[in-house]
């Protein structure tokens, strides 16, 4: 903003034209489908070859549409592949309670429980397990 320069308004010009060009581009929610919520998650293990963390990687959908999601690297380096999938999943369950306590206070009736899907096996057993686990 200090010093413009012509690549500058080259960069605003192009995301003026993205814009006008998606004006009709959108997250469709339709007004016949269930309110039901729904996560899924997903983490690679080691996924960057510098720092060695994983990301997570998780969405929400409210019937057919999706709602929320989001992909970020954890904060901390997991020892095992179940151990990221366990951390994608606490980060979803916690998405997925907000949502929920959301809903509640707009006074929609959400059914519980609530769906999530993972495809990693162990971690799924270990959020299953109520013993205590390292």
């Amino acid at each position: 903003m200090q010093q413009p320069c012509s690549s500058h308004l080259e960069a605003a010009h192009r995301v003026v034209r993205y814009l006008k060009g998606t004006v009709s581009t959108g997250i469709f929610l339709s007004a016949t489908s269930s309110l039901s919520l729904t996560g899924y998650t997903d983490s690679d293990w080691a996924g960057c070859p510098t720092t060695l963390r994983s990301t997570t990687g998780y969405f929400t959908m409210l019937g057919d549409s999706p709602i929320s999601w989001k992909s970020k690297k954890q904060p901390t380096i997991s020892l095992s592949s179940a151990e990221a999938e366990y951390r994608a999943l606490a980060r979803l369950t916690s998405e997925l309670q907000w949502l929920h306590y959301l809903f509640q206070d707009l006074r929609i009736h959400i059914p519980k429980p609530i769906p999530v899907y993972c495809d990693n096996q162990v971690a799924f057993h270990i959020s299953e397990n109520t013993v205590f686990h390292e």
